[in-house]
C-alpha cells in the first residue's frame, strides 16, 4: 500500500469545524477513532504531550480523533461525508515526516452493523 498520512485532529462536537494538530507517514488504513488516551499511541514524549495538552485545552468543545487519508482534500472529503463543516481551507504546517505509532490504539479494519434478531429465520 502507497503512504498516506495519519492525522491527528480535533473535532467538534457540534461538527462545525476541525483542528488538524498533526500528521504523521503511515502506511496503513486507519479509519476515525476517537482517542481518549494519548499515551496508549506511544508516540514521542514531546508529540504526545504536545498532543494532549491540546486536547485537554480544549476539551468542553472538541473530541481528539486520529484518521488516515491520502492527502489534506481526502480527508476533508471523508469529513464532509460525516455531516462536518467549516473546514480548513489549507493544510497545516504540523507534520511529522516519522515516528512511531502504536497500531493496536487504531480501528484498522472497518466494522459492520450487525442486525437485531439476525439468526431468527423468517
Amino acid at each position: 500500500m502507497a503512504k498516506s498520512n495519519l492525522y491527528v485532529y480535533l473535532a467538534r462536537l457540534d461538527k462545525k469545524g476541525i483542528k488538524v494538530i498533526s500528521a504523521f507517514a503511515f502506511d496503513q488504513k486507519v479509519y476515525a477513532t476517537r482517542i481518549n488516551d494519548v499515551d496508549k499511541l506511544n508516540l514521542n514524549p514531546q508529540i504526545g504531550s504536545a498532543i494532549a495538552k491540546e486536547a485537554y485545552d480544549n476539551r468542553m468543545q472538541y473530541e481528539l480523533f486520529i484518521e488516515s487519508a491520502d492527502s489534506f482534500d481526502d480527508l476533508k472529503s471523508s469529513l464532509r461525508k460525516r455531516g462536518y463543516s467549516h473546514l480548513p481551507i489549507s493544510q497545516f504546517s504540523g507534520y511529522v515526516p516519522s515516528t512511531y505509532i502504536n497500531k493496536e490504539a487504531l480501528v484498522t479494519k472497518s466494522s459492520t452493523m450487525l442486525r437485531r434478531n439476525s439468526d431468527i429465520k423468517r
